[in-house]
């Protein structure tokens, strides 16, 4: 099936398209994701959007790991978060690194006997209990995003979800006046510019 499941306006990509349909929901996971990727935080923004696309690749929800690799891409080493995603190379990522991203796979997978033990070496790695919490956070989160977009069967058209995690580097999570002038209006002004040209002349 390679439509919805539901009726989404299908020029909107992947999550988007759900936000589209169901504003009030899109107001509060919208406002939960700036809390949890770009709030104040001893991990850097790129190394939750790892997290990010770590999870929703375990997953195998392509819209999100595509769209939080390409923000991983821009908010840290291109060359680490590709050698890490891509060639599924862990050594490419520090070992304190590689203790947090046993955390994901364990909680996205729902390992209930390694979740403590990878909490555990993470401890020794010295990682806080802030950014542990934070970890397991950012991975249930993006477990249930990537449920809301598979599970309704979202699409979306190539090149649109390196887009999307671009403007999420760019802006973050929110529809802020400065991402709504910046990225919004040009896309309906080069909707209405394309529509217009389509017309029997």
């Amino acid at each position: 099936m390679n439509k919805p499941f539901i009726k989404l306006d299908e020029n909107f990509p992947g999550i988007v398209s759900l936000f589209m349909f169901d504003k009030g929901v899109a107001k509060h996971l919208s406002a939960m994701a700036q809390e949890l990727m770009r709030r104040t935080s001893t991990l850097t923004v790129g190394e939750r959007e790892l997290i990010a696309a770590f999870a929703s690749k375990v997953n195998e929800c392509q819209f999100c790991y595509l769209s939080h690799k390409s923000c991983a891409e821009e908010t840290g080493d291109r060359d680490t978060v590709n050698s890490f995603l891509e060639g599924c190379n862990s050594e490419a990522l520090p070992l304190g690194m590689r203790s947090l991203m046993m955390i994901v796979l364990h909680v996205t997978q729902l390992n209930r006997e390694e979740i403590p033990k990878a909490i555990v070496d993470a401890k020794e790695f010295g990682f806080t209990d802030q950014e542990i919490h934070d970890t397991v956070a950012i991975t249930a989160f993006f477990n249930m995003c990537n449920r809301y977009v598979d599970g309704l069967g979202t699409t979306y058209k190539p090149g649109e979800e390196v887009e999307g995690g671009k403007s999420l580097a760019k802006y973050g999570y929110l529809m802020t006046i400065r991402r709504f002038f910046g990225e919004i209006v040009p896309q309906m002004l080069s909707k209405k510019k394309a529509m217009t040209a389509a017309l029997p002349r």
